[in-house]
């Protein structure tokens, strides 16, 4: 056999060949062969060997000959097959279904047991034949394992053969014959060479052609085999019609001689029906047109249809049913009517939703009754369907302590249930559940979108489905469910104890705060930097203070006498960076002098612990925290605060998980970039003040993470947004402030010098060797490092090289802006991520004899307040140098009237807070930002990936950036 014509023989899904002519080539094959014992037909999967162009039997193929043989990639349909093939070996039958040891004779004596064993091997060799022709697998019949595998194949078909049995009455009886139809087409069996498979499912081999005979079993055609004919006697005809003829008459295509012929083509009754088409994965509406008799379908082609019929009295009879397709046009046209769309004879609604069509069906139930339509009994899966709209019946939401109770039953006519039986179908997307009665419910796809989100949230618990309150939000989307228990418009005047007057939006600020602390919710509040996000703290604290009884003054000589009557301590924690310490606590005296406040801070801080509850206010750091988490965490206080709360955005930080473990009625967080790199803080942070609120980290990421960032999936953005806008409010400069400076903001282009843009150019082609070069995921922390080389050389080459000469085109820009603030006599915030960029510019004012103050890592806390104030207050002061870690937050410098900005980073976030530094509540001059950008470097890619990265977090919060999307655009970064 030529090369060209073995090709033709081995489909591509099975053949295996070598990567050079020194390897063998090895073939997996499937055959049935007839097994005299069971009396069927029994499966066993084989290896072939090839041999020049030509193969033969091999070994039989168990588990240890595959894993001996590399060359064969089994797919998944092929390992399926050889399960079952196992299933089917005459050992295991035997074992399956003998109790004791025993044979087939014994077990065949029993003709039930003999009948469930055939239909057992019937089902499986049923499914076998199915998977070898959908796939076009090797099959042989009665392998002669010494003859060339090729020559024995069975050619794989799709083919579906119908079956025509035509009757010829005579005086004596009735001659009927069979043959199997294939298109126009007509085969008689006893004319060609035929094995019957399967029995059962009518799986047959036509000539080495492997086919199915649609509607009778593969017995029915066995009598046909040798013969073309079959005789029935006269007084055999009605035994013989009822044992052998009755059922299939009702399905296959007859034609009649010598039989008078009853005619009927009025259509009496229309039956709706539902389909479903697997293919466009829709349950359709298909119509059943009934003819007194016989019925057609609406997605059927015939025209007619005859019917051979054992009458009592008049014996056999034929009656021709001929449709009426101008009476069915009328019907059709009426279902169209109803906003059905027709294709083929099938009728259904253009909507994704699976059971539209069946839904509609139900909601025009009354058009169609009217229309003499009828609905029979519906199905879906084998599985009886409701014939009527299920209701949803709501009772009032109940509030039991963190929980509500959400009473929902659900009414499907004589049948009720609770809601919580579907919660785990709406989780899990699927609209089918089994009633107790083995009847289907159809969850309708609107119950998914309103009530989907409310249920990844609840909880089964007593056989009640329950809400935490913490996810009260969810409910205020549901009017139906809303609860009437929250307290809402909290009247709130600023108390007279509060030293300092309050703008309006601050009033509401407060009143907000306000509401979550008498709903004992956690709340955070993102205002932007500028706002008085502090001072909305502490006058809803001096609120709360007023309100707290008077008790029996402890004796604390250090701190206030005993004997008298005084407030309720409040014993509020307030954790902050440690720069803002003093901040927090100055102010806090400055509007609230009456709160005894102290700073849990330095060396000497541990002497405090025991009277901390004695306390109003107590101010410590994060780190502070951290390492005295034990004694904290042994305290129970009224309110934990967290200012600049992104410090706890690692979830897995000793940070987060002290904090995480200090007992508090209340929790806020204040921040004005709750997202700061990533989704991941957000959920950080809402754990803290509403712990669970948005499910385990674990779900966050899975479900609201990866399909925001990743799938920019708007309507599970939208869900986020309903649970946390509660706990949430956000308030720009923009939208509060009328009397909020202008700011003018620009970027100045600066050129590297030549000798520094040949080093640039010379880095970035290690960079992208380095980099883009590497197997697999390129790690943060190498991809920063490397990139940071070039941001240092792009601002100036001593970055590097401190003995370095090249200069620097950026320093050139900056010193000629640094001139002309100093000539019109302002000042300016000069930021930088390098230390050392600062300290260069820092050199330049020595020199000049100009003064100038620093904040950076290095300089001490305690120290920092004195720059502030000299910055503030000196007016010979014109410079401010601020690394971007250390002036990120908490920092008022209105003085300034320009902000330079002497390297962009990744996260424009960090950016936003540099120039709040100045451009605030308090700021009399116009504000000039300025950016400079070394032109064809690095820098410039940072802007362009700033503007891309903004929509996710203007959509929740504010505008971010994410260090992932530096590795994601590595190669344009580099480009």
């Amino acid at each position: 056999m030529s090369s060209g014509i073995l090709e033709l023989f081995l489909p591509p899904l099975i053949k295996i060949f070598a990567s050079t002519q020194m390897h063998t080539n090895y073939l997996l094959f499937f055959d049935f062969t007839f097994d005299a014992d069971f009396a069927v037909f029994l499966p066993n999967a084989y290896i072939a060997e090839q041999k020049g162009n030509v193969w033969y039997f091999f070994k039989k193929a168990n588990k240890e000959i595959l894993q001996s043989l590399p060359q064969i990639e089994l797919n998944v349909e092929q390992k399926e097959l050889l399960e079952q093939v196992n299933t089917l070996q005459k050992p295991i039958l035997i074992k399956k279904f003998a109790k004791k040891s025993s044979s087939i004779e014994v077990l065949y004596k029993n003709t039930q047991q003999k009948q469930a064993i055939l239909t057992y091997i019937e089902e499986k060799t049923a499914q076998m034949l199915q998977m070898i022709s959908e796939n076009d697998f090797f099959l042989t019949i009665n392998l002669n394992t010494k003859d060339e595998i090729t020559k024995q194949k069975i050619q794989i078909t799709q083919k579906i053969l119908q079956p025509l049995l035509e009757f010829e009455k005579t005086t004596i009886g009735i001659t009927y014959r069979l043959s199997l139809l294939e298109d126009n087409k007509s085969l008689i069996p006893n004319e060609h060479q035929i094995k019957l498979l399967n029995n059962e499912k009518s799986w047959l081999v036509i000539d080495k052609k492997l086919v199915k005979v649609a509607h009778i079993k593969a017995l029915n055609v066995k009598p046909f085999l040798s013969k073309a004919e079959v005789f029935i006697p006269e007084k055999l005809i009605s035994e013989y019609f009822d044992k052998f003829l009755k059922e299939i008459l009702k399905k296959v295509e007859i034609k009649a001689k010598g039989f008078e012929i009853i005619h009927k083509n009025h259509m009496i009754a229309t039956k709706l029906h539902l389909m479903h088409d697997f293919f466009a994965n829709h349950y359709k509406i298909y119509l059943e047109f009934d003819y007194d008799g016989y019925t057609f379908s609406s997605n059927q082609s015939k025209k007619s249809h005859s019917v051979l019929e054992m009458k009592a009295d008049e014996g056999l009879q034929i009656t021709n049913y001929k449709r009426n397709f101008q009476a069915e046009a009328e019907k059709k046209q009426i279902v169209i009517g109803l906003g059905f769309s027709e294709n083929e004879g099938t009728f259904f609604l253009k909507e994704d939703n699976p059971f539209a069509s069946y839904f509609h069906m139900l909601e025009k139930e009354k058009e169609l009754l009217e229309a003499s339509f009828s609905l029979e009994n519906i199905e879906i899966d084998g599985k009886k369907a409701p014939k009527i709209l299920p209701q949803l019946i709501l009772s009032e939401t109940k509030a039991e302590n963190d929980w509500f109770d959400l009473n929902m039953q659900v009414k499907q006519g004589d049948f009720t249930f609770h809601f919580k039986d579907l919660i785990k179908n709406i989780k899990e997307n699927n609209p089918i559940y089994t009633l107790s009665d083995g009847s289907l419910f159809i969850i309708p796809q609107e119950w998914f979108s309103r009530y989907g989100t409310l249920v990844k949230f609840t909880k089964i618990s007593e056989g009640k489905l329950q809400l935490p309150k913490n996810n009260y939000a969810l409910l205020e989307e549901l009017p139906e469910l809303k609860a009437q228990t929250l307290v809402s418009n909290v009247e709130y005047l600023p108390s007279p104890n509060l030293k300092a007057t309050l703008r309006p939006y601050q009033q509401e600020g407060v009143k907000w705060l306000l509401e979550h602390h008498y709903n004992g919710l956690g709340a955070c509040l993102a205002d932007d930097m500028g706002l008085g996000k502090t001072l909305q703290t502490i006058a809803l604290l001096v609120d709360i203070h007023d309100k707290l009884p008077e008790v029996e003054a402890i004796s604390a000589p250090d701190l206030f006498s005993s004997g008298q009557k005084q407030k309720e301590p409040l014993r509020v924690l307030v954790i902050l960076p440690s720069s803002l310490v003093f901040n927090w606590y100055d102010e806090t005296k400055r509007f609230a002098p009456h709160f005894k406040c102290t700073q849990y801070v330095g060396s000497d801080r541990k002497a405090k612990a025991n009277r901390l509850q004695n306390y109003d206010m107590i101010f410590t750091s994060y780190p502070i925290v951290t390492r005295d988490a034990k004694i904290f965490q042994k305290q129970e206080f009224r309110y934990i605060i967290l200012d600049e709360s992104q410090r706890i955005k690692n979830k897995n930080s000793q940070t987060f998980k002290a904090i995480h473990e200090i007992k508090a009625q209340h929790k806020i967080s204040l921040s004005g970039t709750p997202i700061e790199n990533s989704l991941s803080d957000l959920w950080s942070q809402m754990q803290f003040i509403n712990p669970n609120i948005l499910g385990s980290f674990s779900h966050f990421s899975k479900y609201f993470k990866y399909n925001i960032e990743k799938k920019g999936d708007a309507v599970v953005l939208e869900e986020l947004k309903t649970i946390i806008s509660p706990f949430l409010l956000r308030r720009t400069k923009e939208q509060v402030l009328d009397d909020l400076p202008e700011m003018m903001e620009q970027i100045i282009y600066c050129q590297l010098s030549e000798a520094q843009e040949k080093w640039y150019e010379r880095e970035k082609s290690k960079a992208r060797n380095e980099l883009l070069q590497v197997d697999g995921q390129i790690s943060q922390f190498s991809a920063l490092n490397v990139l940071m080389k070039l941001r240092q050389i792009s601002n100036h080459p001593k970055l590097i090289d401190k003995q370095s000469e090249i200069p620097s085109g950026k320093y050139e820009e900056v010193i000629n802006y640094m001139e002309l603030v100093m000539h019109s006599n302002q000042k300016a915030l000069v930021f930088s991520s390098f230390v050392t960029h600062l300290e260069i510019f820092q050199q330049w004012c020595q020199q000049e004899g100009i003064r100038y103050v620093t904040l950076t890592g290095n300089v001490p806390t305690a120290q920092r307040k004195a720059e502030v104030e000299a910055f503030q207050n000196d007016k010979s002061v014109k410079f401010f140098f601020i690394s971007l870690k250390a002036g990120e937050v908490g920092l008022n410098l209105t003085q300034a009237s320009h902000v330079l900005l002497l390297d962009p980073w990744w996260n424009p976030f960090s950016e936003k807070q540099a120039i709040a530094r100045a451009h605030r509540l308090g700021q009399k001059n116009k504000v000039n930002v300025v950016r400079f950008v070394s032109k064809n470097t690095i820098e410039e890619k940072i802007i362009r990936l700033q503007q891309t990265k903004k929509e996710l977090s203007q959509n929740i919060v504010e505008e971010t950036a994410f260090v992932s999307e530096v590795i994601e655009h590595i190669e344009d970064i580099l480009g």
